[in-house]
């Protein structure tokens, strides 16, 4: 066809080699697309050029990039390396890949090759890396309050612990859970010079129910691995395995592979989830049924009654109410458990023990325990004691305590009963805290010995019995701070370095639980070039399943008429609130409500309407007789 004239001239301007040589080469090499423009292209985009120029002549605030003051030979500037690690983002010990630019890690995603998390990241762990650049940080340790030197620090705590290793006063440690081999051991070593000392451990997501209902049916104190690749019936009662519950990392690879029609031969689970609020895992799952939160333990207790009539066994007379679940969805949930006897699992994330004695009588008629619920290779996850925590508390109300040491963890703000726990923790001579930031528990203590962030130091964890995780730092500390490790051994009398400590551990307790490598150099780079270790995993032996202490659950708690039930559950940005600096994590909607940055009241659309009450209106929540309180907006 004919063409106007200005064509082939602009086809021709458009093919003409430029300055930087044909093809476009300049701008591939810039990353841009490889088109040329015509000349009234160009005079148009030139007064655009220009204006901004214009537009942008003022000073721009200075921006400083250090590149290595010694730059290792191995590395290219510009161009990013991957070092194997773990995430201590939480306690569940996902395998990592830090992607390295420069000396400075900038994206961390999931190893492939870890055993539990399987090319898994949370959104948590994902912005972690965030949290490492973090100004709100503390930069070095603080005595008083205000920022001191290490020397000084470490001088006054040894002046401190003298005097009470002379007079014999009570020493503590309290934190979050303790799933580091290395850690632990570091610290039994600087407890085992005071005589009584001990240390005790929370969860602010506690699972001490659990544990607790172990410690009744099965003689140890253990929280069970939960093997959902290997479930075909998943009865889920309030446990949101896929959101925040324990580990749901490994839980939704695991639930994924049970749950995969592309396989050979496919497999597709079934999945019954009976919760109070609409969950991640629930809407996920194939039967979803509203339970209040006060009907868990009897709905469990007509469940099981059926299951122990299938399987001929007795189970403890009680007179109960009708369940709250239909008869038929009920019968048939335990048909389906039946026929998948050692290849089902039945979860409850409540905090009552008995309703946890049941979901363990549940499991043991099914014969899920050394299949589906794994005793033998336990978690370390969660290992809190509330009890424990009790006692802890009555000790520094009644001044036994002269020492105490706080962990990773904030239990002033964690706990129930914060401000009571913060007066009895300010009575106490010595308070010691590793807290990587200013706050509320940290502001109580004496000396505040921030630890390094995960990226920046030598650590281990073993979150289940079996594999080991290894910490390595992907860049140097950022601020003037210090390994806990370090701190407690030089506490000890012994200074050593973490990297030193690792290994000393590594080699005395952890080569010896694996056969593959002959010398323990090998075993130590290889784990280091992985990020992990599998090893021999060791377990209390469990005793035989105690029906006796089953007790079944008779009536619901339902609340009184016209009042409403409260659910409290963490989010899976921020969980407990230790993340809730993390405006990466602020912004992420809730994968429910889609709701950002704030709390709020979630209200079914029939409570809603009885209310009065639409979106974005602010209700007043009171629990105790008003002694809780809570103003927030509503979400319908």
């Amino acid at each position: 066809p004919k063409r106007p004239r200005h064509y082939w001239r602009d086809l021709r301007e458009r093919e003409a080699p430029t300055a930087h040589g044909a093809d476009g080469e300049f701008l591939q090499e810039l990353d841009l697309p490889a088109t040329q423009l015509g000349r009234r292209g160009f005079l148009a985009g030139a007064g655009l050029m220009a204006a901004a120029a214009l537009l942008g002549c003022g000073r721009a605030p200075p921006r400083h990039a250090i590149p290595h003051l010694r730059q290792p030979p191995e590395l290219v500037p510009g161009t990013s390396v991957h070092f194997a690690s773990t995430c201590g983002a939480c306690s569940a010990g996902c395998g990592v890949l830090a992607k390295v630019r420069d000396g400075r890690p900038i994206k961390l995603e999931g190893n492939p090759a870890h055993p539990l998390s399987r090319g898994g990241l949370c959104a948590i762990g994902q912005a972690s890396v965030a949290e490492l650049y973090d100004a709100a940080r503390l930069d070095g340790p603080r005595s008083g309050g205000r920022s001191t030197s290490w020397e000084d620090v470490d001088r006054a705590i040894l002046a401190r612990l003298s005097e009470i290793r002379t007079s014999g006063g009570a020493v503590r440690f309290l934190g979050g859970n303790l799933a580091s081999p290395t850690l632990r051991a570091q610290l039994e070593r600087f407890l085992a010079q005071f005589p009584g000392s001990r240390r005790v451990t929370y969860d602010s997501l506690s699972c001490s129910a659990i544990l607790d209902a172990h410690a009744a049916t099965h003689g140890v104190r253990v929280l069970p691995r939960y093997r959902f690749d290997q479930a075909e019936v998943i009865a889920s009662f309030d446990a949101d395995f896929l959101g925040t519950w324990i580990s749901p990392v490994e839980f939704t690879v695991g639930y994924r592979t049970g749950r995969a029609l592309e396989a050979r031969p496919p497999r597709f689970s079934l999945h019954v989830q009976l919760e109070s609020r609409m969950s991640l895992s629930g809407s996920k799952a194939d039967r979803r049924i509203r339970l209040g939160p006060g009907e868990i333990g009897l709905a469990l207790t007509h469940l099981v009654a059926r299951l122990s009539k299938l399987a001929g066994a007795p189970f403890p007379r009680a007179v109960l109410e009708p369940s709250p679940v239909p008869e038929g969805e009920l019968d048939e949930l335990a048909r389906r458990l039946w026929a998948a006897r050692r290849r089902s699992l039945v979860l409850c994330g409540s905090q009552d023990v008995d309703s946890q004695t049941i979901v363990n009588l549940a499991n043991q008629l099914l014969g899920n325990y050394g299949a589906t619920v794994d005793l033998a290779q336990p978690s370390r996850q969660r290992s809190g004691d509330e009890r424990e925590v009790e006692v802890l508390r009555r000790e520094l109300e009644q001044g036994q305590v002269a020492a105490l040491f706080l962990g990773m963890s904030n239990p002033v703000y964690e706990l129930p009963g914060g401000a009571q726990l913060g007066e009895a923790i300010r009575r106490v001579p010595l308070v010691v805290s590793f807290a990587e930031r200013w706050d509320e528990t940290a502001r109580l203590a004496h000396h505040v010995c921030p630890d390094h962030h995960f990226l920046e130091s030598w650590n281990d964890v073993e979150a289940v019995s079996g594999v080991v995780g290894v910490f390595q730092p992907t860049i140097h500390p950022i601020g003037a701070t210090r390994s806990a490790l370090e701190s407690l051994a030089i506490w000890s009398g012994e200074a050593r370095s973490a990297y030193d400590l690792l290994r000393a551990n590594w080699r005395t307790s952890i080569f010896p639980r694996q056969q593959r490598d002959g010398s323990f150099d090998t075993f130590w780079d290889r784990c280091v070039h992985d990020g992990f270790a599998e090893v021999a995993p060791q377990a209390p032996a469990a005793a035989p399943f105690r029906t006796d202490v089953v007790r079944p659950v008779a009536e619901a708690a339902r609340p009184a008429p016209g009042a409403l039930a409260l659910v409290l559950y963490p989010k899976v940005g921020v969980l407990d609130g230790r993340h809730a600096g993390s405006a990466w994590l602020q912004e992420l909607p809730d994968p429910i409500t889609k709701v950002t940055w704030d709390n709020y009241a979630s209200l079914s659309p029939a409570a809603a309407a009885a209310l009065g009450v639409k979106d974005g209106d602010v209700v007043r929540l009171e629990a105790g007789q008003g002694r809780v309180a809570l103003e927030l907006p509503v979400c319908v």
